[in-house]
């Protein structure tokens, strides 16, 4: 099997160290990006091929696709330009997360070290649950959502889809947090919150909005 990683900076080598980890063994790891030049990576785990049109040409039916991006809006992009490609994405989880019963990750979702997902957690297509990241009962991460380390979500939360929750941030029991909305580090959300803008503080205070809210599917290219 052929593992193409979608992107080759810090995350996408934590994404594939982490896939590596759940596999076993010395899986052919091949990493694509537009910004990082051709070449092993420092890690070890593998070397950048070339930019995200390289990918049609490893394209085989034994290639996966293996999503190393974690901010929402790029995803989005990606995933949209390589759709055509018809691959199937991986959902990788490390071995050292806890995966509790009744719980959903979607294709192309990422669980990372030492996170924590307990029980009837629904995860959708592209999430990203960075390390040591908490969800408790029932909390619910739509498509493309992304937590950054540390970041928790108690029982009942909601995550809307395209929303970004900085490290540790935290989202209070059966609070929702809207689409595309952004909180930044440490914040605190007691409350809903409206989607399309971003927070800051304990508690949650909006701040002016940052660029445009992109549609799942619908990034730039």
């Amino acid at each position: 099997m052929r593992y193409l990683v979608v992107g080759a900076a810090g995350h996408a080598q934590e994404v594939a160290w982490s896939l590596r980890a759940m596999l076993g063994g010395d899986p052919e790891l091949l990493f694509f990006d537009d910004r990082v030049p051709p070449g092993p990576l420092a890690s070890g785990l593998g070397s950048v091929v070339g930019p995200l049109d390289r990918v049609a040409a490893y394209a085989r039916t034994n290639a996966r696709l293996v999503l190393g991006i974690a901010l929402p809006r790029l995803k989005a992009s990606v995933v949209a330009r390589l759709a055509p490609l018809g691959l199937p994405w991986v959902t990788v989880v490390h071995p050292t997360a806890t995966i509790g019963p009744n719980v959903e990750l979607g294709d192309g979702s990422y669980v990372a070290a030492g996170a924590i997902v307990t029980v009837n957690v629904r995860a959708g297509r592209f999430t990203t649950i960075n390390m040591h990241c908490q969800a408790a009962h029932d909390a619910v991460l739509e498509d493309l959502a992304t937590l950054h380390p540390g970041a928790r979500l108690a029982g009942g939360a909601t995550v809307g889809e395209g929303a970004e929750l900085g490290t540790a941030a935290v989202v209070l029991p059966g609070v929702t947090i809207g689409a595309w909305a952004v909180l930044g580090a440490g914040c605190v959300a007691l409350r809903s919150l409206p989607g399309g803008r971003t927070y800051v503080g304990v508690p949650a205070r909006e701040v002016p909005r940052r660029g445009r809210v992109v549609p799942f599917g619908q990034g730039a290219a």
